[in-house]
């Protein structure tokens, strides 16, 4: 069956103006010294790997401690600050 021309067509191999990534939801900790208890906190992001998002979290939120991840799905990401550099 054609497509037809309207449709926009988004290469597999990662090329082009889209790219594919998963939405993660990782939920966890936020260690407060103000506060006795921890504050419980969840991050939604999209990533290639689930390498990525504990790397990110390490780096950008060194006091946060993951308890969980879960995998939304697949999306399509126009643009991402790696492009940008």
């Amino acid at each position: 069956m054609a497509k037809r021309q309207s449709q926009s067509e988004l290469p597999d191999d990662g090329r082009g103006p889209a790219q594919k990534a998963i939405l993660f939801e990782v939920t966890g900790k936020e260690r407060n010294d103000k506060r006795a208890d921890d504050e419980l906190r969840m991050h939604r992001m999209a990533a290639l790997s689930l390498e990525e998002v504990i790397r990110y979290m390490r780096i950008d939120h060194p006091d946060f401690e993951i308890t969980g991840v879960k995998v939304i799905g697949v999306i399509q990401v126009l643009s991402s600050s790696e492009h940008l550099v």
